[in-house]
C-alpha cells in the first residue's frame, strides 16, 4: 500500500491499528474487526479487504465507491459479486427499507462475509455466483486480493502466488426465478469478468426495466453489455486506453428525470 493511500485510510478510519493491518503485506489468519456506525465489520488483515472496506465504507457521500442518486430509494438491490459485504452494509445504511440479496461464491469469502450482514434485516445472501449455466469452476485469484478473482480452466500455468478455489455457480435467470425476483431498482455488478454470462442469461426484461446497474468490466465483453444496455439506458463510464477494467453505471431512460436532480454526476468517475 502506497503512502499516501496510507494517509487516506488513517484519515478516514481515524484508527491507527486498522491502518497498520490494513498496510501489511502478509495476510493473518486471524479475523479482526472495524468499528462501522456502532457495528463490527470483519476483514482478513494483509489482504484487499481492508481496500474493499475503505472504499465501500469509509470513503462517504459523493465520494463513495457506489454512490447513487438519493432519490433512487430502491425496493429491491441485487448485490452480484458481495465480496466481505462492504457494499451490502453501504446500501444498507442508505436505503434501510430495502431487500438486498447479495452472491459471493468464494467459500472463505462467503463466510466473512455471512458473519457481516448477520442479523440486518431484509439482507439474504449465497454462497454460490450467477453465470450463464449451473455447475463448478474453478476461480484462481492471486495471493491475498480476494476481490481479484479470475475463471479460468483448470490447466493454466500456476504462479508461486496462485492459488485456486473450486466455486459453484448457478445459472442467473433461472436462479433469480427460483428467487421471486420480479423487479431489480439497483443492480451492483463486478464478478470478475462473468458479467457478460449474467447479463445474457438474466431475463432480458427484468435487466431493462432495473432503474439503476453499476458496476465494474474486466475484459471486451463489456462492449456486448453495454451494447445490450443501450436501448434501454443513459450510460456513464471512463476507459483508459490499454487497461480491460473500467467502472460503469447505468440510469434508465425512463427514471433520467427523476433521479438527475440532487446527484453529483461529476462524481461518477472521480
Amino acid at each position: 500500500m502506497r503512502w499516501r493511500y496510507v494517509f487516506k485510510v488513517l484519515a478516514r478510519s481515524r484508527s491507527l491499528s486498522f491502518t497498520a493491518k490494513a498496510a501489511r503485506k502478509q495476510p493473518s489468519d486471524t479475523l479482526e474487526k472495524l468499528r462501522w456506525r456502532g457495528r463490527d465489520v470483519f476483514y482478513r488483515p494483509g489482504t484487499s479487504d481492508a481496500i474493499v472496506l475503505y472504499q465501500n465504507l469509509l470513503r462517504s457521500g459523493n465520494k463513495a465507491e457506489y454512490y447513487v442518486p438519493p432519490a433512487l430509494k430502491p425496493g429491491v438491490i441485487l448485490d452480484i459479486g458481495s465480496n466481505i459485504g462492504g457494499s451490502i452494509l453501504y446500501f444498507r445504511h442508505l436505503f434501510p427499507e430495502s431487500a438486498i440479496i447479495g452472491f459471493e461464491p468464494h467459500p472463505e469469502t462467503f463466510e466473512v462475509l455471512r458473519r457481516n450482514v448477520a442479523g440486518l434485516p431484509g439482507v439474504s445472501v449465497f454462497n454460490y455466483g450467477l453465470g450463464a449455466a449451473d455447475g463448478v469452476t474453478t476461480v484462481q485469484f492471486e495471493g491475498a486480493n480476494f476481490g481479484r478473482f479470475r475463471f479460468a480452466p483448470r490447466d493454466i500455468i500456476d504462479a508461486a502466488d496462485v492459488r485456486s478455489v473450486e466455486c459453484e455457480i448457478r445459472h442467473a435467470g433461472d436462479t433469480l426465478r427460483r428467487l421471486g425476483v420480479n423487479e431489480i431498482d439497483l443492480l451492483k455488478i463486478d464478478c470478475e469478468g462473468s458479467e457478460i454470462d449474467v447479463f445474457t442469461a438474466a431475463p432480458q426484461e427484468l435487466i431493462a426495466r432495473c432503474r439503476w446497474i453499476v458496476g465494474e468490466m474486466h475484459d471486451a465483453s463489456a462492449f456486448k453489455i453495454l451494447a445490450l444496455l443501450a436501448p434501454h439506458f443513459d450510460l456513464d463510464l471512463r476507459k483508459r486506453m490499454f487497461s480491460p477494467c473500467f467502472r460503469f453505471h447505468a440510469c434508465n431512460l425512463a427514471e433520467v428525470a427523476k433521479l438527475k436532480h440532487g446527484f453529483d454526476l461529476h462524481a461518477l468517475q472521480s
